[in-house]
């Protein structure tokens, strides 16, 4: 791309160049990757012949101020620094295979490199000194992204006593530059570099104060992987190739590096690949690869999709593999150990997926666990123990016990997430809570007594209001919208009479004689997405109520007030009321079993549904939705298994004869000497 000369005022030593391409061009540059900056930098100076290369990191106060790149390379005279900074992708190294003097493979070619320093900081500045007939000569150019194309380059003194080049980025006050902060920097860097350290052991490159040595941190020997090459492939000789290496750290930079045969990087491609056992990098290598142009190797999806497809496909493949062998090893040395919690085959399909996630887990942990000890053993428990029951707790003991690593847990969830192991867990707790629940409900329904002291108030609406699942897996988690209280309460009185009360407004209820009064509750709630609003109000009558033809006509003519309200009126809603009660009489049964309707449906219009159910018919629904699920747990909410769960998870909710036929059989069983009770703990 041409440039423009600047005129100056300093005479024939000092020139100005503006590019032609304009200022969008350069500053697109700025937002290049980090550690991609510093290596452009660094292959820079590899392609000058330097065999030393320094990334100093100077700082202020911790902030990043100033980086400094410096090399004994052969350094730029004046004339080839106007060559190379006058236009736009040019570059002496054009038309070029191998360094000067055929010493080292080329790495750029497309005149790109020094405007990444863009990415870095705003004011860049190289001084260089050269050979020149035995003679040292110097230079300086300097750029700002103030002014981003126009370049002045300057003859000076020689700066050094040896050739090389040194370039300084100035970083602006308050710019982050968290890729170069971050603890695998190095790493990452290293990454970009590895084949060409290992192929020439004489080059040093140290970042921050580390030489950067690619046996540090490669786990064995790389691995080339076979490809199954589409067709326009198989001629090709060499035949392009993956190689897949292993590091013994976390790399944040996981893209697939475009190589050329020898092993340069020369262009990221693709999805980052996230894996949370194995940290690794691919090199998909080929000379189709050897002089390809910039615009080119950013249209590789177009131009060779299928060859891309392919690596793709023998990573993942290899990756499947690495992973299994890892975890098999840690298995294996758990079990070595005595401290692997599981023996002899699975009892179900429940169990199977749990021990498959407790495997991957404690392989993505293994780094993190205790070498040896009570506390190691400690550790595995308390994962197995999460994963069994409670697998919400699984990332507080990976974090506050284990202190694993937040990169490590973020790739721990997208494997998670992605084969929903623990979703099926979590999945299974839910559907046996949620069993208990309905069997522990019915339990109190059926009983004359229990049910009849069974208060409203504090027991029955704190236990549904907990498990709005019941009426529809959408209300779960649906919120309590404040802003309805007003309309709510105003038309309360009025159509559903004094003795409902809402469900924020609730307190203890006296009657004039002292007697806790009985009261019936009504709770709403509300969701909305992007397109739509829902809203949810249930009445809970008292188990003593029978439900006839006048409460039926209150809480229809209640629901038509409130969707009539001004408030509300006009206003793109859906609103569902629910009456639920014990038993209702049979002189509604035409309102609520019309032709063609839902049984239960007794008022439809597009903006208000009124529903009437009974207890029994809203715990048969939510059980059949349950069904397959039980099914395939093989599980039963035996009698005492959902006293138990009452007494655990709605101790302050269920009535004192429950609670205190626990207490009491929890006393028989500490005072008795070696008679046998029936246990009420889960098996």
């Amino acid at each position: 791309m041409a440039s423009v000369a600047v005129p100056s005022q300093a005479g024939p030593h000092e020139a100005e160049f503006q590019l032609s391409v304009g200022e969008g061009k350069i500053l697109q540059f700025k937002k290049k990757p980090q550690i991609a900056a510093v290596a452009e930098l660094v292959w820079n100076a590899l392609d000058a012949n330097a065999t030393l290369v320094d990334v100093e990191l100077r700082r202020d106060w911790d902030a990043i101020t100033q980086i400094v790149v410096t090399d004994n390379g052969h350094g730029m005279t004046t004339d080839r620094a106007r060559a190379a900074f006058a236009g736009y992708g040019e570059t002496w190294k054009t038309g070029k295979t191998h360094t000067e003097g055929n010493t080292r493979i080329l790495h750029g070619r497309n005149g790109e490199g020094r405007l990444y320093a863009f990415a870095l900081g705003d004011r860049l500045t190289w001084e260089s000194v050269a050979e020149v007939e035995g003679e040292l000569v110097g230079v300086r150019i300097n750029g700002d992204a103030d002014h981003a194309t126009i370049w002045r380059v300057v003859e000076t003194e020689p700066a050094r006593d040896k050739t090389g080049t040194t370039v300084r980025i100035d970083v602006p006050q308050g710019k982050p530059l968290r890729g170069l902060e971050r603890q695998d920097a190095a790493a990452n860097l290293t990454a970009k570099l590895a084949f060409y350290l290992r192929a020439y052991p004489d080059v040093s490159v140290t970042f921050d104060g580390k030489r950067l040595d690619p046996s540090d941190i490669i786990v064995g020997e790389p691995i080339d992987l076979r490809l199954d090459l589409p067709e326009e492939y198989t001629q090709e000789d060499p035949a392009p190739v993956v190689t897949f290496v292993e590091w013994n750290q976390r790399m944040s930079d996981r893209r697939m590096l475009i190589c050329n045969a020898d092993g340069i990087a020369l262009y990221e491609q693709g999805r980052e690949w996230t894996d949370s056992i194995v940290s690794f990098t691919p090199y998909l290598r080929s000379s189709l690869f050897n002089d390809i142009s910039v615009d080119d190797l950013h249209g590789l999806p177009m131009s060779h999709g299928g060859l891309l497809d392919v690596a793709a496909k023998a990573v993942q493949k290899h990756l499947a593999l690495r992973g299994a062998q890892i975890s098999a090893a840690v298995v294996r040395q758990l079990k070595d150990e005595g401290i692997y919690p599981y023996s002899g085959p699975s009892a179900s399909g429940t169990q199977a997926i749990e021990r498959q996630t407790f495997d991957v887990v404690v392989t993505v942990a293994r780094d993190a666990l205790p070498v040896k000890g009570a506390a190691r053993q400690l550790s595995v428990s308390l994962i197995q123990t999460a994963l069994e029951s409670s697998p919400g707790d699984l990332h507080t003991i990976l974090a506050k016990v284990l202190a694993l690593s937040d990169e490590d847990r973020r790739h721990l969830k997208n494997l998670l997430d992605s084969t929903d192991l623990t979703h099926v867990i979590e999945a299974a707790t839910t559907v046996t809570n949620r069993l208990n629940f309905i069997g522990a409900l019915r339990k109190i329904l059926a009983d004359p007594q229990l049910r009849k002291d069974l208060r409203e108030v504090d027991q029955l609406h704190p236990m549904i209001a907990k498990n709005l699942w019941l009426f529809g897996e959408d209300w779960n988690m649906a919120m309590n919208e404040v802003g309805l209280t007003n309309v709510l309460q105003a038309h309360l009185e009025d159509q559903l009479g004094e003795d409902v009360v809402l469900e924020n407004q609730l307190e203890p209820v006296t009657q004039p004689d002292g007697r806790s009064g009985r009261v019936d509750v009504l709770l709403f709630r509300s969701r909305r997405d992007d397109s739509s609003t829902e809203r949810l109000i249930i009445e809970l009558k008292r188990p003593t109520v029978r439900v006839g033809k006048k409460e039926l006509d209150q809480i229809k003519g209640y629901a038509r007030a409130i969707v009539d309200d001004p408030q509300y009126s006009g206003v793109d809603c859906k609103w569902r009321f629910y009456l639920i009660t014990y038993d209702y009489s049979d002189k509604i049964l035409r309102d609520i079993r019309q032709k063609d309707k839902p049984e239960g449906l007794a008022d439809d219009h597009h903006d208000y549904e009124v529903w009437v159910k009974s207890w029994g018919e809203i715990l048969d629904t939510a059980e059949k939705k349950l069904l397959f699920f039980q099914r395939q747990l093989n599980y039963e909410a035996t009698d005492d298994r959902v006293t138990q769960h009452l007494r655990e998870s709605y101790s302050r909710f269920i009535p004192e004869a429950l609670a205190e036929d626990g207490q009491n059989g929890a006393a028989a069983s500490n005072s008795s000497t070696g008679s046998e009770t029936p246990s009420t703990l889960h098996p």
